[in-house]
């Protein structure tokens, strides 16, 4: 065979070869949709750590995150295929209570990241009997997390508090709080920072709301449909997120400058922060039943008796995949 003869076909078997390895690496790589309300809340930090510090890349998956104005839409675009998963968790928990076959498959926080701020004169829970309170609107995880709060601090929201819904923003609700409206709210935390910075108290910080009531509200969700037909899937999405947290919770120096970034504070506010939020990430990713219990109970606590249904726990998540991804 002639040299130049020998040298085409070599350069063809080159070509052949990088195409396909380059095809693989393509079809290695999945894109996925993820729904979410914000990243800018310190619960959907294992995501954002996932995505830029490549612990998704590692799995094979290349994520991108759509952000939604209301948990009604991203269950829909669910629903419709729309996005492969979202972060929400009681709004799921209730629609899978109400018989929608849709599951929560982790958990990525232990608690809500609630707290409450106050008129500096309020000291305590107890001292809000009487006061009125600003939520976001009844039936929300935060209605639930300040009325079982109150419940399990000694009060009967329904008779020594005014709850009142103040739709719109954080910032709404506190404009009410400085104009003297409500004397307290219910913030997602670091909010509370700035409270404290015009004067207000932090009557109720994340740790101590977590130890009233556990509601996890950012994690993994996804329809059935997912499950049954990309279980390797959620399990190689989870084992990222799992990384992250654990990042997250063992390179405090790192871990402060992400709370620093991406909640937009100041170094000396991102180092107490972080402490607070540390132990409050999850990485072993599941709830006990007690948890589940109250996600149920977010969709059904203000409904009558007579409208409540018993729903097991087990009804609105799937454990599985996590204890995979820990393996």
């Amino acid at each position: 065979m002639k040299p130049n003869a020998v040298f085409r076909r070599f350069i063809l078997s080159f070509l052949l070869v990088v195409g396909l390895a380059a095809d693989a690496e393509s079809a290695e790589t999945k894109v996925l949709n993820i729904g979410w309300t914000s990243g800018s809340n310190w619960t959907a930090l294992p995501f954002r750590v996932a995505a830029e510090r490549g612990f998704f890349d590692k799995e094979g998956l290349k994520v991108r995150f759509i952000q939604f104005q209301g948990a009604n839409l991203m269950l829909t675009a669910l629903m419709a295929g729309e996005v492969d998963y979202i972060t929400i968790l009681p709004f799921v928990a209730g629609a899978a209570a109400r018989g929608l076959p849709v599951k929560i498959v982790a958990a990525v926080a232990k608690s809500s990241g609630y707290a409450i701020v106050a008129k500096p004169e309020i000291d305590n829970l107890k001292a809000l009997k009487g006061k009125r309170i600003a939520i976001n609107s009844f039936g929300s995880s935060a209605d639930f997390a300040i009325y079982t709060a109150l419940s399990r601090s000694g009060l009967d929201p329904n008779k020594d508090v005014t709850l009142a819904a103040v739709s719109g923003s954080p910032d709404a609700r506190f404009a009410a709080l400085i104009g003297g409206a409500v004397d307290a709210t219910v913030v997602n935390s670091p909010f509370e920072y700035r409270a404290e910075q015009k004067g207000f108290r932090t009557l109720v910080s994340v740790q101590e709301f977590a130890e009233l009531v556990r509601i996890p509200i950012t994690g993994v969700s996804v329809a059935q449909k997912k499950i049954e037909k990309d279980p390797e899937e959620i399990v190689r999405l989870l084992r990222a997120l799992r990384l992250a947290i654990l990042y997250l919770q063992g390179q405090r120096e790192v871990g402060v400058g992400w709370v620093e970034k991406a909640l937009s504070i100041d170094r000396a506010a991102a180092e107490r922060f972080y402490s607070l939020y540390r132990e409050q990430y999850n990485p072993e990713l599941t709830a006990p039943d007690s948890v589940a219990e109250e996600w149920i109970a977010v969709g059904t606590f203000r409904a009558k008796d007579t409208e409540k249904k018993s729903v097991k726990p087990q009804a609105v998540y799937d454990w599985t995949f996590a204890e995979k991804a820990k393996r």
